[in-house]
């Protein structure tokens, strides 16, 4: 079974319109699993609780494959499996075939079982017919016994048939990044025509560790609800914008940027399972055109309550019709420069500030305007519908539990959605008393703000706490609470050793 997966998780890698069926089968469990289960394995386990559960999928394949496999080892001559092995196998091939040109939304359970079994087939054909009984030894060596020269045999085959997979998989992984570099079309994203231009940083301290100001792509934090991201072909993709309007329509790629005022934007952008003084946030200049200029080509109706996004995955959600209409949310095509890549949701997606992650739909082929209060995919597994961020602020520098001399330098950096952050404050007396923090110039209202101070404290332990007070001087709540259902609260706080 462990062949059988990598033959067809090598032929992803060289055709990505082949699905990986633990991939395709884990898509559609994560659909149809209760929303408590979901939240708890969220709370309990934060970003890991997909990864774990993409893991015990193929840990489950692998068992269930082995047991089918098992029972039909058990069953009639090797002749007979041959021939029923090859039969089956063909049809679940030329079936698989099908669905790798025509099924591309990795949700269909018809193709998850036919792609289940025709990795199980693969495995029987190559593992258990009478082809290893063509390299079967005549003759025992040394004190081997007529089964344990049949075992080697076997091991033998196996052994080479792994390396020589490996080989393949690896040479063909290779010449397709080769022939894809050389023969696939570059993607540009046309130029702002009101670009970001970050002001001057001014007189702020430097400090290893501390966060840059903007986060590249590579290190922007990415969480959603696919094992495997979407791929969409940007050439042939249109977003179909419908639902109460009068002129419903679609926009192709190149429609996108050339039919609207493109504008760049600085946001950060985080997400609501994000912990106290956890790294699930990043800040990026956007690029992208005006979702109410894009609304507006619609001649919208009244009655209007949201707008719903639809992703390529099948991943759903929506914001209230005023959030869609600030002049601040974008139909996003670019990200600090380039275009979007797939983990950040290429060809298209929303950004909205003010909001957390999970409504900034990725990988975009519908906006539709609709006279009710939608439920996305997190709302109806119990998550908050405004998802409006909380104002927050976290340490960077130094680490929990280290050992610092006192003067050290204490950094990290504070948000609080579209608010701006006014002040951050320190304190080393367990809330008693708090000492402004000094804070780097302003990028923008919709990014956080770097701060630093100097750790004050005398030799010995102490526990650092850190607060901000946003934009409209509302101060960050001492009050705890988890990610679920609002947004974590609180404050991040260190226990250090002062020498």
């Amino acid at each position: 079974m462990g062949t059988a997966l990598l033959v067809v998780f090598g032929a992803r890698s060289l055709l990505p319109l082949v699905s990986y069926p633990p991939a395709r089968i884990a898509s559609i469990v994560l659909r149809v699993v209760p929303g408590d289960l979901s939240t708890f394995m969220i709370e309990k386990l934060g970003p890991y609780a997909l990864r774990g559960f993409g893991a015990g999928v193929n840990v489950a394949a692998l068992l269930a494959g082995g047991w089918i496999a098992g029972r039909i080892h058990r069953e009639g001559s090797d002749a007979q499996k041959a021939r029923r092995a090859i039969a089956v196998g063909i049809g679940f091939f030329a079936a698989s075939l099908v669905l790798a040109f025509g099924d591309v939304s990795g949700l269909s359970v018809a193709s998850a079982v036919i792609y289940f079994a025709a990795a199980v087939v693969f495995a029987i054909l190559v593992l258990d017919t009478p082809l290893l009984a063509a390299i079967e030894p005549k003759a025992v060596e040394g004190d081997e016994t007529p089964l344990d020269a049949i075992s080697r045999s076997r091991r033998r085959f196996v052994t080479r048939a792994a390396w020589s997979l490996g080989a393949l998989l690896a040479g063909g992984s290779v010449l397709r990044a080769v022939l894809t570099r050389r023969n696939a079309p570059k993607v540009t994203i046309v130029e702002a025509a009101r670009k970001y231009v970050a002001p001057d940083g001014g007189d702020f301290p430097v400090v290893v560790g501390h966060s840059p100001e903007f986060t590249s792509v590579e290190d922007f934090y990415n969480v959603d609800i696919n094992i495997v991201k979407p791929v969409v072909d940007h050439t042939d993709w249109e977003l179909k914008i419908h639902g109460l309007m009068e002129s419903p329509y679609s926009l192709t790629y190149e429609q996108m940027q050339n039919e609207f005022e493109v504008i760049e934007m600085a946001h950060t952008l985080t997400c609501i399972s994000n912990d106290v003084g956890g790294d699930l946030i990043g800040t990026a200049i956007w690029r992208g055109v005006r979702l109410k200029d894009v609304l507006a080509k619609a001649k919208l109706k009244d009655g209007i309550v949201d707008v719903v996004f639809r992703g390529a995955e099948g991943y759903s959600d929506s914001i209230p019709l005023a959030e869609a209409l600030q002049s601040d949310t974008l139909l996003v095509f670019g990200m600090n420069g380039e275009a979007l890549n797939t983990e950040h949701g290429f060809p298209a997606r929303i950004i909205v500030p003010n909001i957390y992650g999970m409504k900034n739909v990725k990988w975009l082929t519908e906006i539709e305007t609709v006279a009710t209060d939608y439920q996305g995919y997190w709302m109806v597994r119990g998550w908050s519908d405004e998802a409006y961020v909380k104002t927050q602020s976290r340490f960077d520098v130094p680490a929990d539990n280290a050992r610092v001399k006192r003067g050290s330098k204490l950094a990290g950096v504070a948000w609080a959605g579209d608010r701006g952050i006014r002040r951050v404050e320190i304190s080393t007396d367990r809330g008693d008393t708090w000492k402004p923090a000094v804070l780097k110039r302003e990028l923008s209202k919709r990014t956080w703000r770097l701060w630093a101070a100097d750790l004050d404290a005398a030799p010995g332990k102490v526990r650092v706490m850190v607060r901000a007070v946003d934009g409209e001087g509302d101060v960050q709540t001492a009050q705890g609470s988890r990610p679920h259902p609002a947004g974590a609260t609180g404050h991040h706080l260190l226990d250090l050793t002062v020498e």
